[in-house]
């Protein structure tokens, strides 16, 4: 009789959630889906996973990076908005997160609502390259050919940084080119390569590999400071003598409502990941540069970002589509 009243007071105290918290599996107490809104292969996979083997190492569970490419990010994003809040599906996202709200007419979730950022991973610079068989050896080439006829350039998407570099890059120079948006890195730098598209600014993290292999020609670097990963590759600044400043960043995001005392594990592991030297030589070899940060911090960041691709599109004059 007292067993019988015990089994009936636990289910009870489950049925509304009285259990003290001791009680709960601790997280992750099973396998978590790390969604990346792009093709593998690219600079934001490459951080996804170095990311994820160092939280697998840590926390003692698998988190398995699902590739979910198409709609510049949003068939990805969307899903992992609307998944459970629970820490066991995450969103590892780029510049597109901070940029679709002013791409898109309409959006399937609200950017600064639907999402609760963990920690910045990754910043990184842009490659411009062209195949080894262009007729193009500088930036200078590029712009110059450029004032002759509309080049073809590759995107990961439209929105995304790299397109939107490229739109500054001839907003700047006063030359038209022509967009040709992919569903990620590595078909994108594959047309690249054949000369399918005569050239692309690329995550160095997807691109120096190829660069020193020869199998792509960098002309010029996105950011302020030349790339540690490339650095006789002089940037878009020294080569035109015009202030450019543009990187790619990726982090981890979770769905809104994920309990903060998981967000705060999830952020605190993250930065652990990112210091431990698998995962630092997995990131910087190829020329990304490890950052981490706390949750707050995350957000703070996103907000900034907003801000400033927002400017940089009115500027471009890119109408939302």
């Amino acid at each position: 009789m007292i067993r019988r009243q015990f089994i009936a007071t636990v289910a009870g105290a489950c049925a509304a959630g009285a259990l003290p918290a001791s009680a709960a599996a601790p997280y992750p107490s099973r396998q978590v889906r790390v969604v990346v809104p792009f093709t593998a292969g690219g600079g934001t996979d490459v951080v996804a996973r170095a990311i994820a083997a160092g939280l697998s190492e840590s926390l003692g569970q698998s988190f398995f990076v699902d590739n979910k490419p198409g709609a510049s990010t949003l068939i990805g994003s969307e899903y992992v908005a609307k998944a459970a809040p629970d820490g066991y599906t995450l969103l590892v996202a780029s510049v597109p997160h901070a940029t679709n709200p002013w791409m898109m007419k309409r959006m399937p979730f609200d950017t600064a609502k639907a999402f609760a950022p963990v920690s910045l991973a990754v910043q990184s610079p842009f490659i411009m390259v062209v195949s080894p068989a262009s007729p193009a050896r500088t930036l200078a080439d590029v712009l110059a050919a450029a004032k002759a006829r509309p080049l073809s350039y590759a995107s990961t998407g439209s929105g995304t940084a790299d397109h939107l570099s490229m739109e500054l890059l001839a907003l700047q120079a006063g030359v038209a080119m022509t967009h040709v948006p992919y569903k990620g890195t590595g078909p994108a730098l594959a047309d690249v390569m054949a000369g399918h598209v005569e050239l692309m600014f690329a995550n160095v993290v997807a691109a120096a590999p190829l660069v020193k292999s020869g199998k792509l020609r960098a002309l010029a670097t996105s950011t302020a400071q030349r790339s540690s990963a490339l650095p006789e590759v002089r940037t878009v600044g020294e080569a035109t003598g015009k202030p450019f400043d543009v990187s790619a960043w990726t982090g981890v995001l979770a769905p809104a409502g994920t309990d903060p005392a998981i967000v705060e594990q999830l952020s605190a592991e993250v930065r652990k990941a990112l210091q431990t030297s698998a995962t630092r030589e997995a990131l910087t070899t190829n020329g990304a540069e490890p950052v981490g940060g706390t949750p707050a911090q995350f957000q703070a960041f996103i907000a900034r970002e907003m801000q400033t691709w927002g400017e940089i599109i009115a500027k471009a004059g890119i109408t939302p589509s």
